[in-house]
């Protein structure tokens, strides 16, 4: 019972960042289930249809990834997103094989082990460490 009080309390959060050229970095932080894969992706529909075409979601937090969840996640986002938006994950070792499973490689972006990577295939060129390109 302990073990999921301790659950309950990491309840999943999803604060997001931008980073260069306008691409959209949320974290997953906490439990990934059902309900925080509804919470999500209603987050990453409302800002698609504010405009925003990229994002990374980055699982490299998570607490624990339910599988059904991970499932809900990827299939509510191939449906939504079809054409609109890109979207690429960063799956992480905890969320990395429920992601699998569900089939995150077919998302729009694809998945990726670094989140360098993952912003990189969202079209938009890493900047050094003085905001310059990097090479």
């Amino acid at each position: 019972m302990a073990e999921r009080s301790g659950m309950e309390r990491a309840r999943a959060s999803f604060p997001a960042r931008w980073e260069v050229g306008g691409v959209l970095v949320v974290d997953v932080l906490g439990v990934f289930d059902g309900g925080a894969a509804t919470q999500l992706c209603g987050l990453l529909v409302r800002m698609a249809r504010t405009g925003q075409r990229a994002f990374v979601v980055d699982f490299e937090r998570a607490a624990h990834c339910d599988p059904a969840g991970a499932r809900q996640f990827v299939e509510t986002m191939t449906r939504t997103l079809r054409g609109e938006s890109f979207l690429a994950v960063v799956p992480g070792t905890v969320a990395g094989p429920a992601l699998a499973l569900a089939g995150a490689d077919g998302l729009s972006g694809g998945s990726h082990g670094r989140l360098a990577d993952a912003v990189a295939a969202c079209g938009v060129l890493p900047l050094d460490e003085l905001g310059e390109p990097a090479s």
